[in-house]
């Protein structure tokens, strides 16, 4: 059932057939996750009994930072043929993802259906405001590697416009201005991490009054604001200064919301300004004292959910961000599901939970 809602158009289930389906689907991965001894002490403890969970809200939660402190593996050793390795903003310990065959097929389509709905279905030049070396051929991959790839499946003619110099990436400008001459009268799509954009991209083409001219273009951009936050850089104030530079309007900039831990399960705004959640996963936002899914209108933890994972417990996990519950089925947009709005990061949040339950197996050993 999971590949068959993977490979639907997206945003069409209405929310209480959407329950029904992915509470089937993940169900049984819970109970194949027990292989991994850390996630059945986990559940041991807390009483989890399969049969007894009646809603999505039931399901068991994995605090994100446990992917930090240990391995979460739920297939074989030689099943994996990826790990992913996330940014580690939130102290100094990345959080390790183990990727089989099954879970890297399933997320490349999850992400490819989803992001059809807002980009349509063609492939257009495409520009990475990156090095190329972020995403080089590598048994491991972090979470820039891993957004560039899955967004590079809607583009051709990848072109890098930074440089790694030293260990910095600089903007290689004349790079940037052929393909500026050579596609602005075409359909674009540009990808980039928000802090990277603005800082190494924005920032220097002002410095140096470039302005660009490439009004067919689509912008891509997730990850950093926590650190823009801390500048006082504002989402509208962002989405006008890209735009400026580019030569476009601030609608044709799109920031997306995921994780490294729930890679394939994306949301994008759209043009209210919501983000929206694909049918093959889900999003409840937690009270940030009961853990209670809280009601329209509040703020609370991120809990993003996924159907994608074989390998690793993205059943249901529990992030450090914050986001405001707007509502379901109804957005003008026509979209259908849960949508919402991301708020901020918490500074260094310690998610409760079940970290004790992890450290408990691990102490024994």
């Amino acid at each position: 059932m999971i590949d068959e809602i993977i490979n639907n158009e997206q945003f069409k289930c209405l929310q209480k057939d959407k329950e029904k389906k992915l509470l089937s689907i993940l169900r049984p991965q819970i109970e194949k996750s027990r292989i991994n001894e850390n996630l059945d002490s986990m559940y041991k403890k807390l009483g989890v009994n399969i049969n007894d969970i009646n809603s999505l809200e039931e399901i068991p939660f994995i605090p994100v930072n446990m992917f930090k402190h240990f391995e979460l593996r739920t297939c074989s050793e030689e099943s994996v043929v990826r790990i992913l390795n996330s940014s580690s903003t939130t102290g100094n310990i990345p959080s390790k993802i183990f990727i089989d065959k099954e879970t890297s097929i399933r997320q490349s389509q999850g992400l490819i259906s989803t992001l059809t709905s807002f980009l349509g279905s063609y492939r257009r030049p495409m520009l990475i405001i990156d090095s190329k070396e972020v995403n080089k051929k590598s048994d491991y991959l972090t979470a820039r590697g891993a957004a560039i790839r899955g967004v590079s499946s809607f583009g051709k003619s990848l072109t890098y416009a930074m440089d790694l110099v030293d260990d910095n990436i600089i903007l290689n400008i004349e790079r940037l201005k052929e393909f500026e001459e050579k596609y602005k009268d075409t359909d674009i799509l540009v990808y980039g991490f928000t802090y990277i954009i603005w800082t190494r991209f924005v920032n220097v083409l002002k410095e140096k009054n470039i302005k660009l001219n490439m009004p067919k273009i689509k912008i891509l951009h997730s990850g950093g604001w926590k650190k823009l936050n801390a500048q006082k850089v504002e989402k509208k104030e962002f989405n006008r200064s890209v735009a400026e530079v580019f030569g476009t309007d601030p609608e044709n900039i799109i920031d997306f919301y995921g994780m490294v831990e729930q890679l394939g399960v994306v949301f994008l705004d759209c043009e209210f300004g919501y983000k929206h959640v694909p049918d093959f996963g889900e999003i409840i936002i937690r009270d940030f004292l009961t853990l209670k899914e809280v009601e329209k209108g509040q703020c609370g933890f991120i809990e993003v959910m996924s159907g994608l994972t074989s390998s690793y417990p993205g059943q249901a996990i529990l992030t450090e961000d914050i986001g405001e519950f707007i509502g379901v089925d109804d957005c003008k947009c026509g979209r259908k599901g849960k949508y919402f709005k991301f708020k901020n990061r918490v500074d260094k949040s310690e998610t409760r939970g079940c970290g004790d339950t992890f450290a408990e197996k691990r102490d024994k050993k």
